[in-house]
Protein backbone atom coordinates (compact mmCIF):
# COMPACT_ATOMS: atom_id res chain seq x y z
CA UNK A 1 0.00 0.00 0.00
CA UNK A 2 1.21 3.68 -0.65
CA UNK A 3 2.43 5.96 2.25
CA UNK A 4 1.08 9.12 1.61
CA UNK A 5 0.38 12.61 2.73
CA UNK A 6 -2.85 13.70 3.52
CA UNK A 7 -2.30 16.43 0.92
CA UNK A 8 -1.39 14.13 -1.31
CA UNK A 9 -4.62 11.87 -1.31
CA UNK A 10 -7.58 11.69 -3.93
CA UNK A 11 -11.25 10.99 -3.81
CA UNK A 12 -11.64 7.07 -3.57
CA UNK A 13 -7.98 6.43 -3.11
CA UNK A 14 -6.40 3.65 -0.40
CA UNK A 15 -3.08 4.90 1.45
CA UNK A 16 -1.14 4.40 4.10
CA UNK A 17 -1.07 7.56 5.98
CA UNK A 18 0.65 8.95 8.97
CA UNK A 19 -0.99 11.03 11.07
CA UNK A 20 -1.57 12.69 14.83
CA UNK A 21 -4.93 12.92 16.23
CA UNK A 22 -5.08 16.32 17.27
CA UNK A 23 -8.88 16.95 17.92
CA UNK A 24 -11.39 13.78 19.92
CA UNK A 25 -14.60 15.96 20.96
CA UNK A 26 -17.70 13.79 21.80
CA UNK A 27 -20.63 14.92 20.38
CA UNK A 28 -24.65 14.14 20.02
CA UNK A 29 -26.41 14.47 16.35
CA UNK A 30 -29.61 15.96 15.77
CA UNK A 31 -31.12 12.40 16.33
CA UNK A 32 -29.91 12.58 19.83
CA UNK A 33 -27.55 9.99 19.27
CA UNK A 34 -23.62 10.44 20.69
CA UNK A 35 -20.66 10.53 18.30
CA UNK A 36 -17.26 11.55 17.69
CA UNK A 37 -15.51 14.32 16.47
CA UNK A 38 -11.96 13.43 15.30
CA UNK A 39 -9.61 15.78 13.49
CA UNK A 40 -6.15 14.25 12.17
CA UNK A 41 -3.37 16.31 11.12
CA UNK A 42 -0.10 15.78 9.28
CA UNK A 43 2.26 18.56 8.12
CA UNK A 44 0.74 19.34 4.93
CA UNK A 45 -3.19 19.41 5.81
CA UNK A 46 -5.71 18.15 8.43
CA UNK A 47 -8.66 16.53 8.01
CA UNK A 48 -11.88 16.48 9.95
CA UNK A 49 -14.90 13.98 10.15
CA UNK A 50 -17.05 12.41 12.41
CA UNK A 51 -17.24 8.76 14.36
CA UNK A 52 -20.70 7.40 14.48
CA UNK A 53 -22.13 5.16 16.81
CA UNK A 54 -23.18 2.24 14.85
CA UNK A 55 -19.68 1.83 13.05
CA UNK A 56 -16.74 -0.59 14.38
CA UNK A 57 -14.49 2.39 14.73
CA UNK A 58 -16.99 4.15 17.71
CA UNK A 59 -15.56 2.16 20.51
CA UNK A 60 -11.98 2.28 19.14
CA UNK A 61 -12.38 5.66 19.20
CA UNK A 62 -14.06 6.02 23.16
CA UNK A 63 -11.11 3.54 24.37
CA UNK A 64 -8.37 4.03 22.58
CA UNK A 65 -7.79 6.92 20.83
CA UNK A 66 -5.83 9.67 22.21
CA UNK A 67 -5.05 13.58 21.07
CA UNK A 68 -1.59 13.73 20.76
CA UNK A 69 -0.94 10.78 19.65
CA UNK A 70 0.76 9.86 16.21
CA UNK A 71 -1.32 7.27 14.03
CA UNK A 72 -0.60 4.65 11.04
CA UNK A 73 -3.80 4.24 9.24
CA UNK A 74 -4.47 2.22 6.23
CA UNK A 75 -7.78 4.17 4.74
CA UNK A 76 -9.93 5.41 2.14
CA UNK A 77 -9.82 9.30 1.34
CA UNK A 78 -13.87 10.12 0.43
CA UNK A 79 -15.10 13.48 -0.40
CA UNK A 80 -18.27 14.55 -0.37
CA UNK A 81 -20.53 17.71 0.09
CA UNK A 82 -19.31 18.01 3.64
CA UNK A 83 -15.53 18.08 2.87
CA UNK A 84 -13.15 15.35 2.88
CA UNK A 85 -13.10 12.28 5.21
CA UNK A 86 -10.68 8.83 5.70
CA UNK A 87 -12.61 5.55 5.58
CA UNK A 88 -10.54 3.81 8.20
CA UNK A 89 -10.00 0.26 7.68
CA UNK A 90 -6.67 0.16 10.39
CA UNK A 91 -5.06 2.08 12.88
CA UNK A 92 -2.31 1.59 15.36
CA UNK A 93 0.05 3.57 17.12
CA UNK A 94 3.24 4.73 15.03
CA UNK A 95 6.33 3.23 16.30
CA UNK A 96 10.25 4.19 16.05
CA UNK A 97 10.53 1.88 13.22
CA UNK A 98 8.10 3.72 10.92
CA UNK A 99 10.51 6.77 10.59
CA UNK A 100 12.19 4.15 8.15
CA UNK A 101 8.72 4.69 5.60
CA UNK A 102 8.74 8.55 6.54
CA UNK A 103 6.80 8.58 9.97
CA UNK A 104 8.02 12.25 11.13
CA UNK A 105 7.44 12.75 15.19
CA UNK A 106 7.42 16.67 14.44
CA UNK A 107 4.52 15.76 11.94
CA UNK A 108 1.54 17.27 14.04
CA UNK A 109 2.96 21.17 14.28
CA UNK A 110 2.73 23.59 11.00
CA UNK A 111 5.96 24.71 9.75
CA UNK A 112 6.91 28.15 8.50
CA UNK A 113 6.71 28.25 4.45
CA UNK A 114 10.15 30.67 4.89
CA UNK A 115 13.51 28.19 5.85
CA UNK A 116 14.43 29.28 9.24
CA UNK A 117 18.18 29.51 8.43
CA UNK A 118 17.64 31.93 6.17
CA UNK A 119 15.30 34.17 8.10
CA UNK A 120 17.88 34.00 11.21
CA UNK A 121 20.54 35.67 8.35
CA UNK A 122 18.24 38.27 7.48
CA UNK A 123 18.08 39.66 10.92
CA UNK A 124 21.04 39.56 11.56
CA UNK A 125 22.43 41.03 8.10
CA UNK A 126 19.46 43.94 8.92
CA UNK A 127 20.89 44.28 12.22
CA UNK A 128 24.61 44.87 10.93
CA UNK A 129 23.55 47.47 8.22
CA UNK A 130 21.31 49.53 10.84
CA UNK A 131 22.71 49.07 14.34
CA UNK A 132 25.72 51.58 15.06
CA UNK A 133 25.76 51.46 18.63
CA UNK A 134 28.57 48.92 19.15
CA UNK A 135 27.37 47.95 22.80
CA UNK A 136 23.59 47.03 21.31
CA UNK A 137 24.61 45.13 18.25
CA UNK A 138 26.80 43.27 20.32
CA UNK A 139 24.30 42.35 23.32
CA UNK A 140 22.30 41.45 20.07
CA UNK A 141 24.61 39.11 18.87
CA UNK A 142 25.07 37.57 21.96
CA UNK A 143 21.54 36.69 22.83
CA UNK A 144 20.72 35.34 19.30
CA UNK A 145 24.05 33.07 19.15
CA UNK A 146 23.43 31.69 22.70
CA UNK A 147 19.44 31.00 21.82
CA UNK A 148 19.93 30.04 18.43
CA UNK A 149 18.44 26.34 18.18
CA UNK A 150 15.68 27.85 20.39
CA UNK A 151 14.58 30.58 17.89
CA UNK A 152 14.91 28.19 14.84
CA UNK A 153 11.88 26.01 15.83
CA UNK A 154 9.63 28.45 18.30
CA UNK A 155 6.34 29.99 17.26
CA UNK A 156 5.34 33.33 17.98
CA UNK A 157 1.93 32.64 19.03
CA UNK A 158 -0.22 30.03 20.20
CA UNK A 159 -2.96 30.64 17.50
CA UNK A 160 -3.81 33.93 16.38
CA UNK A 161 -0.58 34.33 14.10
CA UNK A 162 2.75 32.68 13.29
CA UNK A 163 2.02 30.09 15.23
CA UNK A 164 4.13 27.30 13.95
CA UNK A 165 7.81 26.10 14.11
CA UNK A 166 9.78 28.80 13.05
CA UNK A 167 6.83 31.50 13.86
CA UNK A 168 8.79 33.20 15.87
CA UNK A 169 11.44 34.11 13.34
CA UNK A 170 8.98 34.53 10.04
CA UNK A 171 6.94 37.04 12.70
CA UNK A 172 10.60 39.08 13.92
CA UNK A 173 11.77 39.08 10.42
CA UNK A 174 8.95 40.93 9.24
CA UNK A 175 8.26 43.41 12.65
CA UNK A 176 12.37 44.10 12.14
CA UNK A 177 11.90 45.17 8.50
CA UNK A 178 8.98 47.16 9.38
CA UNK A 179 10.44 49.18 12.39
CA UNK A 180 13.85 49.60 10.50
CA UNK A 181 12.07 51.66 7.18
CA UNK A 182 9.68 53.26 9.27
CA UNK A 183 12.47 54.48 11.43
CA UNK A 184 14.64 56.00 8.45
CA UNK A 185 11.64 57.61 6.91
CA UNK A 186 11.02 59.38 10.17
CA UNK A 187 14.60 60.15 10.65
CA UNK A 188 14.76 61.62 7.22
CA UNK A 189 11.42 63.88 7.57
CA UNK A 190 11.02 64.56 10.79
CA UNK A 191 14.29 64.76 12.63
CA UNK A 192 14.18 65.74 16.74
CA UNK A 193 15.84 66.78 19.09
CA UNK A 194 17.12 64.04 21.14
CA UNK A 195 17.15 61.79 17.85
CA UNK A 196 15.56 58.66 17.40
CA UNK A 197 17.59 56.54 18.17
CA UNK A 198 17.51 54.20 15.12
CA UNK A 199 20.24 51.55 16.54
CA UNK A 200 17.44 50.68 19.58
CA UNK A 201 14.33 50.03 17.13
CA UNK A 202 16.30 47.92 15.18
CA UNK A 203 17.60 45.66 18.37
CA UNK A 204 14.26 46.20 20.16
CA UNK A 205 12.21 44.98 17.15
CA UNK A 206 14.97 41.82 17.09
CA UNK A 207 14.21 40.85 20.61
CA UNK A 208 10.53 42.09 20.94
CA UNK A 209 9.09 38.60 21.33
CA UNK A 210 12.32 37.38 22.53
CA UNK A 211 10.60 36.25 25.96
CA UNK A 212 8.15 33.99 23.61
CA UNK A 213 11.44 30.79 24.17
CA UNK A 214 10.26 30.73 27.54
CA UNK A 215 6.52 31.23 27.48
CA UNK A 216 5.83 28.65 25.02
CA UNK A 217 6.80 25.31 24.39
CA UNK A 218 6.17 22.45 21.29
CA UNK A 219 3.86 19.87 22.20
CA UNK A 220 2.95 16.86 19.76
CA UNK A 221 -0.11 18.86 18.38
CA UNK A 222 1.11 22.79 18.53
CA UNK A 223 2.63 24.99 21.26
CA UNK A 224 1.49 25.31 24.54
CA UNK A 225 2.09 28.07 27.92
CA UNK A 226 4.28 26.65 30.30
CA UNK A 227 4.28 28.02 33.69
CA UNK A 228 6.37 30.72 32.79
CA UNK A 229 4.53 31.97 30.37
CA UNK A 230 0.60 31.80 32.63
CA UNK A 231 2.32 33.25 35.84
CA UNK A 232 4.92 35.99 34.09
CA UNK A 233 4.35 36.39 30.26
CA UNK A 234 6.94 36.61 27.31
CA UNK A 235 7.08 40.62 28.07
CA UNK A 236 8.65 40.70 31.40
CA UNK A 237 10.63 37.37 30.34
CA UNK A 238 11.97 38.91 27.48
CA UNK A 239 13.34 42.79 29.16
CA UNK A 240 14.86 39.81 31.93
CA UNK A 241 16.97 38.41 28.79
CA UNK A 242 18.16 41.54 27.95
CA UNK A 243 19.01 42.33 31.65
CA UNK A 244 20.83 38.89 32.12
CA UNK A 245 22.65 39.43 29.10
CA UNK A 246 23.87 42.56 29.50
CA UNK A 247 24.90 41.91 32.95
CA UNK A 248 26.85 38.62 31.91
CA UNK A 249 28.80 40.58 29.12
CA UNK A 250 29.92 43.38 31.49
CA UNK A 251 31.27 40.58 33.56
CA UNK A 252 32.86 38.43 30.62
CA UNK A 253 33.61 40.69 27.85
CA UNK A 254 36.28 44.07 28.90
CA UNK A 255 35.36 45.55 25.61
CA UNK A 256 31.66 45.60 26.09
CA UNK A 257 30.06 48.94 26.78
CA UNK A 258 26.18 49.98 26.80
CA UNK A 259 25.02 53.01 28.11
CA UNK A 260 22.82 53.23 31.04
CA UNK A 261 19.80 55.40 29.07
CA UNK A 262 20.58 53.43 26.17
CA UNK A 263 19.73 49.93 27.52
CA UNK A 264 16.78 51.66 29.47
CA UNK A 265 15.15 52.85 26.27
CA UNK A 266 15.80 49.24 24.92
CA UNK A 267 13.88 47.53 27.60
CA UNK A 268 10.86 50.20 27.31
CA UNK A 269 11.14 48.63 24.17
CA UNK A 270 9.95 45.54 25.01
CA UNK A 271 8.19 45.85 27.98
CA UNK A 272 5.13 48.56 25.82
CA UNK A 273 5.53 46.78 22.59
CA UNK A 274 2.04 45.77 23.42
CA UNK A 275 1.05 48.88 24.21
CA UNK A 276 -2.17 48.67 25.98
CA UNK A 277 -2.67 46.57 29.42
CA UNK A 278 -5.49 44.91 28.34
CA UNK A 279 -2.90 43.65 25.94
CA UNK A 280 -0.92 42.47 28.52
CA UNK A 281 1.94 45.70 28.39
CA UNK A 282 2.90 46.54 31.81
CA UNK A 283 3.90 49.61 30.17
CA UNK A 284 2.43 52.27 27.16
CA UNK A 285 4.69 53.79 24.37
CA UNK A 286 6.91 56.56 26.44
CA UNK A 287 9.27 56.57 23.38
CA UNK A 288 9.85 57.33 19.57
CA UNK A 289 11.30 54.13 18.89
CA UNK A 290 8.94 52.27 21.35
CA UNK A 291 5.76 53.69 19.24
CA UNK A 292 7.62 52.30 16.09
CA UNK A 293 8.08 48.90 17.06
CA UNK A 294 4.49 48.28 18.38
CA UNK A 295 3.21 49.40 15.48
CA UNK A 296 5.58 48.10 12.88
CA UNK A 297 4.35 44.59 15.46
CA UNK A 298 0.87 45.61 15.24
CA UNK A 299 0.34 45.64 11.75
CA UNK A 300 2.36 42.24 10.96
CA UNK A 301 0.29 40.10 13.63
CA UNK A 302 -2.96 41.88 11.94
CA UNK A 303 -1.74 41.61 8.41
CA UNK A 304 -1.11 37.74 8.66
CA UNK A 305 -4.17 37.32 10.80
CA UNK A 306 -6.89 38.55 7.84
CA UNK A 307 -4.49 37.01 5.35
CA UNK A 308 -4.99 33.56 7.10
CA UNK A 309 -8.83 34.75 6.90
CA UNK A 310 -9.11 35.33 3.18
CA UNK A 311 -7.20 31.78 2.64
CA UNK A 312 -10.44 30.16 4.53
CA UNK A 313 -13.13 31.66 2.34
CA UNK A 314 -14.10 30.09 -0.33
CA UNK A 315 -13.89 30.87 -4.29
CA UNK A 316 -17.80 31.34 -4.55
CA UNK A 317 -17.77 33.75 -1.09
CA UNK A 318 -17.19 37.36 -1.25
CA UNK A 319 -16.98 37.60 2.42
CA UNK A 320 -15.72 35.45 4.84
CA UNK A 321 -18.40 35.28 7.72
CA UNK A 322 -17.66 37.24 11.28
CA UNK A 323 -16.55 34.21 13.27
CA UNK A 324 -12.99 35.04 13.27
CA UNK A 325 -10.08 36.74 15.35
CA UNK A 326 -10.87 40.05 13.95
CA UNK A 327 -14.53 39.54 14.59
CA UNK A 328 -15.86 41.31 11.36
CA UNK A 329 -16.36 40.12 7.94
CA UNK A 330 -13.50 40.46 5.46
CA UNK A 331 -14.19 41.04 1.71
CA UNK A 332 -12.53 38.55 -0.84
CA UNK A 333 -14.03 40.14 -3.93
CA UNK A 334 -16.96 40.51 -6.00
CA UNK A 335 -18.19 37.85 -7.76
CA UNK A 336 -17.99 37.79 -11.06
CA UNK A 337 -20.39 36.61 -13.27
CA UNK A 338 -20.78 34.88 -17.00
Amino acid sequence: MAILKLSQLINGQDADIFAVLTVRDKMTASNGKPYWRVTFRDDTKEISFPIWENTSLFPLCEQDWAVGVHYKLRAMYVEDRYGGKLDIRRIRPAVEADMADGYDPNMGVKRSKFDPEEMLRDILEILDKNVTDIGLLKLAHFILDRHREEILVSSAAMGKHHAHVGGLLEHTRNVLWNAVTLAHRYETILPQNPPLNVSVVAVGAALHDIGKLRELRQTATGFEYTPEGNLIGHIVLGRDYIRDAAEELRRTDPDFKLDFEVQLRLEHTILSHQRLPEWGSPKTNMTPESLLIHYADDIDAKYYIMSAILEEVPEDAEFSDKKNSMKTAIFRGIQKTE
